[in-house]
């Protein structure tokens, strides 16, 4: 079974909300996705939008991912032999 593909609407929205969630840093798009999981939780969202929601969640939570994955990867560049015997201790 495939999966369906999302219309060009909800692409170029999504194409919005990664533009948007680039400028934030890991504590304002963790922040948004918080904000996100509090509406989902409290069943405050209408069922038409849930999926654009979770999509959006996606999105902030890709971005949260993307800086922690950069900042390890500066960690391992600075120092390689320490972040090893860190990983072995």
């Amino acid at each position: 079974m495939s999966k369906r593909q999302p219309s060009k609407e909800l692409r170029d929205r999504i194409e919005g909300w990664r533009k948007d969630a680039a400028g934030l840093n890991y504590e304002e798009a963790m922040q948004a996705l918080d904000l996100l999981l509090a509406e989902l939780q409290n069943d405050s969202v209408p069922l038409a939008e849930l999926q654009q929601r979770v999509l959006h969640g996606e999105v902030y939570l890709s971005r949260c991912q993307s800086l922690l994955d950069s900042v390890e990867q500066s960690i391992v560049e600075l120092d390689p032999k320490s972040l090893e015997a860190t990983n072995n201790a």
